[in-house]
Formats: structure tokens, sequence, C-alpha cells
């Protein structure tokens, strides 16, 4: 047992029950005046209990109906000497959150990253994929495809065809999410868990969807790799450990990088440059770095069989230049 709900009020059992349902938790209900609750990591009480359970290891939470009185519902709280409750319908996203942690304890959340391109055709995804890739052969890793104009992590992973959920069914699911079976759920591409865009889905995602799946990415994974859109809201930059800016040695697309730079660095205080080498007539990198006005996290080479590679759907090449800048990244951040 993990949830116990104590109560005979069978309205009461309907919405604790609509709940738990949503995130998969099996809810036990038990009759006031009874036993049985004592395993239980969070006990929910409905309004018809006497006597709330003592107990020092679960917490407890009144429940009560949307239009009950809210003075009488705090004095029934008062005197159960309970001091949470949950007014249902309207607060049942915040007690999945609270069945979630009770089943799953909250730990030190794994490590966000968050790459995005300076201009179109930066090589952002690239280093996204090469990142994750190389992470995910050591520790538990995600990559987030957050970008619905990008094309897809997946086509450039080479991992079109693995099944499992997209955005849009994550869209579409009920209430929040739980770590374990999103981690569980994810597809997987030579044992990265990913996240990408179905090629029906719509170009709009809910902030909320988002937040809520980084949060429990993050409890789910020791890293989350983020290919973040140039347009992505503030707070979706916030919510990352590391920003890496990538940009090619171009004038133009250092211009482009410029602006994107200063949005990312009001949100952000980590803000780093990665340079795209362009051979011959190309900029300096920290010459552009100091331009841009970020500091230079590395630097990464055309690479011409790239495309190609893509195009057959056989992922990105491993090169040597670009995976000592990834080695040395994944350094920093992870132990």
């Amino acid at each position: 047992m993990q949830v116990a709900l104590i109560t005979d009020l069978g309205a009461i059992t309907e919405e604790c029950a609509r709940v738990a349902e949503s995130i998969g938790v099996t809810l036990t209900v038990l009759p006031p005046d009874s036993g049985g609750w004592q395993s239980a990591s969070l006990i929910l009480l409905g309004e018809d209990v006497g006597e709330a359970p003592a107990t020092d290891h679960a917490d407890r939470i009144l429940v009560v109906l949307d239009g009950d009185e809210p003075a009488s519902t705090w004095a029934k709280a008062a005197h159960l000497g309970v001091d949470q409750l949950a007014v249902l319908p309207a607060a049942a996203e915040w007690l999945s959150g609270r069945m979630i942690a009770a089943i799953e304890p909250p730990v030190s959340p794994g490590t966000t990253v968050g790459v995005v391109a300076g201009c179109g055709g930066a090589g952002a995804s690239v280093l996204a994929c090469a990142l994750a890739r190389r992470a995910g052969a050591d520790i538990s890793t995600v990559l987030v495809d957050a970008d619905p104009l990008g094309g897809g992590l997946d086509l450039v992973l080479g991992a079109e065809q693995v099944p499992g959920p997209r955005w849009t069914d994550l869209s579409a699911s009920r209430g929040q999410l739980r770590p374990s079976t999103l981690a569980d759920a994810l597809p997987r591409h030579e044992g990265l868990a990913l996240l990408s865009w179905g090629r029906d889905d719509t170009v709009d995602l809910d902030p909320d969807v988002f937040d809520d799946f980084l949060a429990a990415a993050g409890q789910a994974f020791d890293l989350v790799i983020v290919d973040l859109p140039r347009h992505a809201p503030p707070q979706w930059t916030r919510r990352c450990h590391h920003v890496l800016l990538v940009a090619p040695a171009r004038v133009r697309s250092a211009v482009a990088a410029s602006q994107v730079a200063k949005r990312l660095s009001q949100a952000h205080p980590d803000v780093r440059l990665v340079v795209r080498e362009t051979g011959v007539g190309g900029l300096d990198a920290e010459l552009l770095a100091e331009s841009i006005g970020l500091s230079l996290a590395g630097s990464i080479r055309d690479d011409r069989g790239l495309s190609a590679a893509v195009d057959r759907g056989e992922g990105i090449p491993g090169g040597a230049h670009l995976g000592r800048l990834v080695d040395r990244l994944l350094g920093e951040w992870v132990e």
C-alpha cells in the first residue's frame, strides 16, 4: 500500500480514484475508524472521518469537494490535526503531485543542459545528439526535442521508427508524470531515451506539459539534454543548469546569434558559445565569442558526410574533434 483513502463517501472516493488513475497509482480505500493504513506513505481523509490516524511517517491530507464551505472545512482540518487540504476537483493536479512525491520521493535532480541554435542550420541538433549519445553509454540520459520546427532529432539519430510516445501523446495524457513511468515508456535508441515529435504533431507545445516533463525527467535521469528552439519561452531556459548556443563562424550567422545570445542571457547566467568552424574565410572562434559577449565553450567542425549519413538513416558520425568537445563538456557537468 502506498496511498490510502479513509472514507465511506462515494463522491470523495470517485474524485480521489480519478486522480490516482491518471498517474497510475493504486488507491486503497478504507472505512473510517479502521486499521490497515499503517504501511501507507500518504493518507487521504474524507470529511466523514472522526479521528485522523496518528502517524509520523506519512503525510495526511483532508479531501473535500468543491462547493463546501471553506470555514467549515478548515475547522474540520484543525479538529483532525491536519494542516493540508485538497479541494477537488480544483486541486486534482496538486494532489496528483503529492501522490507522486509520496510513492517516488524526490531525489537530487539530474543535470539539464539546453542547446540552442544561433541561426538555422547552426549544428545545435547535431551537438545535442552527440552529447546525449556519448553520455548515454555511461549514465541514464534522455534527449529532448523541444523544437517543433527542427525536423526531428529522431531523424538525426536514425531512430524515427523506434516505437514509443511522442510529444502529442504526453500532451494528451492526464495528470502529472511519474518519473519511473516516464523512464520506462520513452522510446529507446541504443540505450538512449528520446522524446521527439511525431510526423503529424502540431507545432504548439503547452508550457505546462513541458514543465511537467522536465520535472519528471530530472528525477528519472542523470542527464537531460534539451534541443531548445530559438523562440523558447524564457522559463524554459531557466529550467536548465547550463545553456550552449551554437553558431557558425560567419558574419551573418554571428549577427543572428548575438540577438539570440542577448535573449538567453537575460534568462540564464551560464550561457556559453560553441562555434561551428566553416573552413577558409570563417571567423576566429575566440573573436566571435568576444563579439557576441559569451565565453567560448569550444568549437566543432563541419562534417561533409553528416548530411548524407542522416539522410541514409545512419545517425550522426562520431568525429574525433566533436568527440573531444563532447567528452570535455560532459566531464564538467557529470561526476
